[in-house]
């Protein structure tokens, strides 16, 4: 019986969105070297002429997927209806969504081929700081520095702070998930692991009185 596809759209958008579906399949399935463009371009079901007028090679398709996975991290961190006048709460909060998200099955295949194959793709890894890191990081030094001026903290280098908040919350979590130590990746193991990382982060920055 012969497999009947959806017509593919004529919005770009939407084409640019179902090529990187399939192209992001197939490489999470296959790694980049034994990705194969005529398996996405089957996963896609459109034409061969489309799919490479938006990514004329398997190296963009890949960057165009690792590109996407940033934006999404970046999106689901999105504070914009957190209540900022607890720092410790609003940490917590921003902890919980970055984890929930970085420790997903598609932020650690990008973690993976970073490992295996970053060697060969250094703009991947600068993909993903310019879509991802750079925004959450000014994200959140942004906030480090409004509340050290509203008197709440006392933070001398906000990016600094910044980045040593990311270290001490997601990357051991990270490097947990990489290497599967398959415990502690549980809703309520991840916000204990917030407040955790919260408390002893404020506590070089409290007001001292």
């Amino acid at each position: 019986m012969a497999i009947l596809k959806s017509p593919v759209s004529r919005n770009p958008a939407v084409v640019r969105g179902r090529i990187l579906d399939a192209a992001q399949a197939e490489f999470m399935a296959e790694g980049f070297a034994a990705a194969s463009t005529n398996r996405i371009l089957e996963r896609f079901g459109g034409s061969k002429p489309t799919m490479f007028r938006h990514f004329p090679t398997k190296r963009a398709l890949f960057e165009g997927v690792v590109a996407r996975i940033a934006e999404r991290w970046r999106d689901a961190v999105d504070m914009a209806d957190a209540d900022a006048s607890q720092p410790q709460a609003w940490l917590e909060q921003f902890a919980q969504r970055a984890l929930a998200w970085i420790l997903t099955d598609e932020s650690i295949f990008v973690g993976r081929m970073a490992i295996a194959e970053g060697h060969l793709f250094p703009e991947v890894g600068q993909t993903y700081r310019e879509h991802a890191v750079d925004p959450l990081n000014t994200l959140l030094a942004g906030q480090l520095e409004r509340w050290t001026a509203s008197g709440l903290l006392a933070c001398t280098n906000p990016a600094r702070d910044a980045l040593a908040f990311f270290d001490l919350a997601l990357a051991g979590m990270v490097s947990r998930k990489l290497y599967r130590v398959d415990e502690g990746f549980d809703p309520p193991a991840l916000a204990q692991h917030a407040r955790n990382c919260v408390a002893l982060f404020l506590n070089g920055m409290r007001i001292k009185t």
